[in-house]
């Protein structure tokens, strides 16, 4: 995997929202996008590309991606794949080389394209999962609390980098002080999809 997409509703919180849209995010979710991008510079000596595509302007999910230096911020995207060839333009790389998680049904058309498919399972959605699993379209289920963290501590664990991130991050290591360096140079590029 080297590149990453997130939907926001339903993965990084339970889906429920406020009357102007806003939802809410957790830290441990944060730390662990934190520490699955930290391990790509590790490998790779790069930022990991992040993009969060989601179908409303939710202005929470637009502070997180400015506050984290996510890479891209697509909304209004109603058909998610319209973000592929921005982002492989932007990075660069195939949509079969990128990772998704997700959780619904708007998500699946795009699921269908990339390499890496993490769908959030729900009791509330059982039957959509299992149409999902059925459509090939599941590669790892994430229990839907803290699913972000789940899905960077799997990822790392898989890629045998675990302990190094740890200890690299608890040791505020040269390697990691590049990677916050560069992560923090990173300006969001917002775009609406909808449009």
């Amino acid at each position: 995997m080297n590149a990453l997409i997130l939907d926001w509703d339903g993965v990084f919180h339970d889906g429920r929202k406020t009357e102007n849209g806003a939802s809410s995010f957790s830290e441990l979710d944060s730390m662990g996008l934190n520490l699955l991008r930290f391990g790509h510079f590790l490998q790779h000596g790069s930022v990991l590309p992040v993009a969060i595509v989601t179908g409303e302007k939710n202005p929470t999910a637009e502070f997180f991606a400015q506050r984290e230096h996510i890479h891209h911020f697509f909304f209004h995207a109603k058909d998610k794949t319209l973000a592929i060839a921005p982002l492989e333009k932007a990075w660069r790389s195939s949509v079969e080389d990128w990772g998704f998680v997700f959780d619904d049904v708007l998500d699946f058309e795009l699921a269908s394209k990339v390499g890496l498919r993490a769908m959030v399972q729900r009791e509330a959605c059982e039957e959509t999962y299992h149409f999902a699993v059925n459509q090939g379209l599941v590669d790892w289920t994430l229990d839907a609390d803290h699913a972000i963290r789940r899905f960077a501590e799997k990822y790392l664990t898989e890629a045998g980098t675990w302990e190094a991130v740890l200890e690299g991050r608890m040791s505020m290591s040269a390697e990691y002080t590049a990677y916050w360096e560069a992560r923090q140079s990173i300006i969001t590029q917002s775009m609406d999809l909808g449009s």
